[in-house]
């Protein structure tokens, strides 16, 4: 990671001068608790999963729209570059700095839940709002709404991720498509309500209708670099009377052709209405194991002997499906009725669980139970009874009760340990930050029409990529709507070792330039793919340049974002 901390010996116009300048001024303004320059909690934000990072001169946590308008006006008028942040775990995107002599602006402490309306299902946050923190104010209240978490660490935050487009697991999942009504901090100072008549959010439509009137600007600010958001709307999910949880084993790329066939058309007719995913075998087994308790060699990628071993050592076939039905219980027997039938007709599904909500729980019980038991006989006898009665296994089962949480809309670390399957040490049970575990993250997501065949190309043609650059094939296809998907890889490297950087950010680039030549565009980007990200549109580039000389002339805000200068 790039360091720019040595200021000493500038003249008075260099970055650095105006840097230090600017410093002087913030602290005039700043509490000395709210500005961090140096120390153990530096060092801990500083350290970034994504190649390429730098480390910013300080972390600045302003506490209000007003201080976030100071900053702004400061950063103006020094000339300073500003990295912002609702609460800095966008991890293997960036969550530090893109460029030298800037500032990393966090928003933690904006984190007022402002306003619930538990009729129409929404409530109106500030950006250092978490998943976690949200999640706990809707039960502790006994509202009759869930949140929709995104796999993602508990402590992100709910405007942050919506901002950069992030999914979920239910009807909700497209959490961009379910923020509405900001308020915006612009690079002069001045503060903008999208789509307000009345400025009192809690009146009105403000966030009720996403589109407003006249041109469309609230995407202006998504994965963009043209001001800080500092409040919003979200639309809350109805805590659904009965849902159902389907788990589908599928043996190989053959047979997941057909089921993500059969996937699409059972949502283009409204059976499933919600979001899904295909995952395959090497991401199931970064939930369940390790690579040093496995004994697979840590600089090398796992061959296929050793991934055949682990399937059947913890019974996971090629590819695992997943989706769930929401609603009153009449509606959800029938759609998981039709949906069953289909999936069994298709013939491409090995094995399919069913889990209705009072199985579900059920089951999470028996895992808790199963938990105590200390006796290795009697463990395996357990683990011989699931294989023949679920087609899974304990190992598998013991995962259930983290996914079950998620599918409720409770945020959850079972799906961000998955980082940890090269770690050398033991993964943390709870706590988990891939950052300062020196863990290397980067993140490939193309998007893709939902054809089958057309899927199962492009997924070859990237695992070859991946055995090309000796890294585990990790993907997980996420269904985004009944048109199209995403299948996400996730490139796990030592980020301590330059050749593994290097060869990372290597099978990044050819990823990134096999989608664009197969004619796929990438729904999010971090730092390695932002340079590339027009090569095949520099039309687009050029509008964006347009918009951001218009917006913030002076280029104050993440310079460079998603490929704006």
């Amino acid at each position: 990671m790039l360091n720019e901390k040595s200021l000493n010996g500038t003249t008075d116009e260099s970055p650095a001068s105006m840097l230090n300048s600017f410093m002087s001024s913030l602290k005039v303004e700043f509490n000395e608790d709210q500005i961090i320059e140096s120390g153990s909690d530096y060092e801990l934000l500083s350290k970034d999963p994504a190649v390429n990072a730098c480390k910013p001169f300080a972390f600045v946590y302003p506490e209000s729209k007003e201080q976030a308008q100071v900053l702004v006006k400061l950063a103006g008028q020094h000339k300073v570059k500003l990295w912002v942040y609702s609460t800095g775990k966008n991890w293997g995107y960036l969550n530090t700095s893109g460029s030298m002599y800037s500032i990393v602006v966090l928003l933690n402490r904006m984190n007022k839940i402002i306003y619930v309306d538990d009729e129409l299902a929404y409530a109106i946050i500030e950006p250092g709002v978490t998943y976690e923190a949200l999640n706990h104010f809707l039960i502790e209240n006994n509202y009759s709404l869930w949140t929709d978490s995104p796999g993602g660490p508990p402590t992100g935050s709910v405007i942050g991720n919506a901002l950069d487009r992030g999914v979920g697991v239910t009807k909700y999942g497209d959490h961009f498509a379910c923020l509405c009504g900001y308020e915006v901090v612009l690079a002069d100072g001045n503060i903008v309500n999208t789509g307000a008549v009345s400025k009192d959010g809690t009146k009105g439509g403000a966030h009720l209708y996403k589109w407003g009137v006249g041109p469309y600007v609230e995407g202006l600010f998504s994965q963009s670099n043209f001001g800080i958001v500092t409040r919003a709307g979200i639309w809350l999910m109805r805590k659904p009377e009965d849902y159902v949880l389907f788990s589908l084993n599928i043996e190989d790329n053959v047979a997941l052709a057909k089921c993500m066939d059969t996937v699409r058309e059972l949502m283009l007719s409204g059976v499933i209405q919600e979001t899904g995913r295909f995952s395959n075998d090497v991401a199931i087994l970064t939930l369940l194991t390790q690579a040093i308790d496995e004994g697979i060699e840590p600089k090398k990628a796992i061959s296929r002997d050793e991934l055949t071993r682990l399937k059947q050592k913890y019974h996971v076939p090629g590819w695992t499906g997943s989706f769930g039905i929401y609603g009153p219980t009449s509606m959800v027997n029938a759609a998981s009725r039709l949906a069953s039938r289909q999936l069994k007709k298709s013939g491409s599904v090995a094995h399919i669980n069913v889990f209705a909500k009072r199985r579900a729980r059920f089951i999470r019980s028996l895992v808790e139970s199963v938990e105590k038991i200390e006796s290795k006989f009697l463990l395996t006898l357990i683990d011989r009874a699931i294989r023949n009665m679920l087609g899974s296994s304990l190992a598998l089962v013991r995962l259930f009760p983290g996914l079950i949480d998620l599918h409720e809309g409770k945020p959850v670390e079972t799906v961000v340990k998955r980082g940890y399957f090269r770690y050398p040490k033991k993964r943390p049970v709870k706590d988990i930050h891939v950052g300062r575990d020196n863990i290397g993250i980067l993140w490939s997501v193309p998007v893709l029409p939902f054809k089958g065949a057309e899927v199962i190309l492009f997924t070859e043609k990237c695992e070859a990529l991946f055995e090309k650059f000796n890294f585990d094939f990790y993907m997980t296809t996420m269904i985004f709507n009944a048109r199209s998907v995403c299948p996400l890889m996730v490139i796990l490297y030592d980020r301590l070792d330059q050749d593994d950087c290097k060869r990372a950010e290597q099978l990044y680039g050819a990823i990134l330039d096999l989608s664009h030549n197969m004619g796929y565009q990438h729904f999010r980007a971090g730092i390695n793919g932002w340079k590339k990200l027009y090569q095949k549109c520099p039309e687009l580039k050029e509008l964006n340049q347009k918009l951001k000389a218009a917006l913030d002339p002076a280029g104050i805000f993440s310079p460079g974002r998603y490929g704006i200068d």
